[in-house]
């Protein structure tokens, strides 16, 4: 495979990520739309038979615990809410899209698990501190989209970078602009871009590893420490690693954020019945 050096060359190589749907295409959209009809775009999502019936069987898990069965998408979104079913919607186009394959290097079990976790963090937090919370969601879902981008599109140059950071201390980011001189980042936010994602979102993904950056953005703060905890940081080690201006920002304290969290055996439950639904 031809080497790739630029990021106008990995560009040129999009058309080779999947197609996704246009049902999620429209629920990617729908973010951007203060005049939705919700019933209306709960019907195009019905249409696509299984992404609808990967969201019912998801939300009609034990996870949830609801008071009766979900039949139809249009039930769905009166029992859980239309926020609610939209992200789980959008969580499940793209997991269909990008499945789990033995065929590359790189784990994408392990990251969408990560992803997951990184996503249910940032809910709960966007709830503690009160934002969007699906918006948190959708961000945190996203926030390394880049490197599926890069698995995808230069599967053997990425798999290299991969090999690379297991035998030295450098990090992905390090060794992909060495050897690139472009990383998943910059990457995954022009992808986002492209694909019309929130304008939040895009920003997230950007920058939630410098979440001072100005203008601030505080779902991207969020992202940011959704991550550290996903990373396994919690108190003054967490506290430690948060720039002063998010902790002011966002009033963010450990006591505040150790009381909204949720469960370790919930997170990992939420990814597995996405992953094996």
């Amino acid at each position: 495979m031809a080497a790739v050096t630029d990021v106008e060359g990995i560009l040129a190589k999009l058309h080779q990520l999947p197609v996704i749907p246009v049902v999620v295409q429209e629920v990617i959209s729908s973010f951007n739309d203060p005049d939705l009809d919700s019933a209306a775009l709960a019907h195009k999502i019905a249409q696509d038979q299984g992404l609808t019936a990967k969201v019912l069987r998801v939300a009609n898990s034990a996870f949830y615990g609801l008071p009766r069965q979900i039949s139809s998408m249009q039930d769905a979104v009166l029992v859980m809410g239309f926020n609610h079913i939209r992200s789980l919607a959008l969580s499940a186009g793209f997991v269909l899209a990008f499945p789990v394959t033995r065929s590359s290097r790189f784990d994408r079990h392990a990251y969408w698990k990560h992803s997951f976790r990184v996503a249910a963090y940032a809910k709960a937090l966007a709830k503690c501190f009160r934002h969007d919370q699906e918006m948190a969601f959708m961000a945190g879902m996203f926030h390394d989209i880049g490197q599926l981008v890069l698995d995808t599109c230069m599967q053997e140059q990425f798999a290299s970078v991969l090999e690379q950071q297991k035998e030295s201390s450098q990090s992905l980011i390090e060794i992909e602009q060495m050897l690139f001189g472009f990383d998943h980042v910059l990457i995954g936010a022009e992808v986002a871009r492209r694909w019309n994602f929130p304008r939040a979102i895009e920003h997230a993904i950007r920058h939630w590893r410098i979440p001072d950056h100005e203008p601030f953005e505080p779902v991207t703060g969020i992202v940011h420490v959704a991550a550290l905890l996903a990373g396994g940081l919690s108190d003054e080690a967490l506290m430690g690693n948060l720039p002063a201006t998010l902790r002011e920002r966002l009033h963010v304290t450990w006591e505040r954020i150790e009381t909204c969290l949720p469960e370790s055996d919930q997170l990992d439950a939420g990814t597995n019945l996405m992953l094996s639904a």
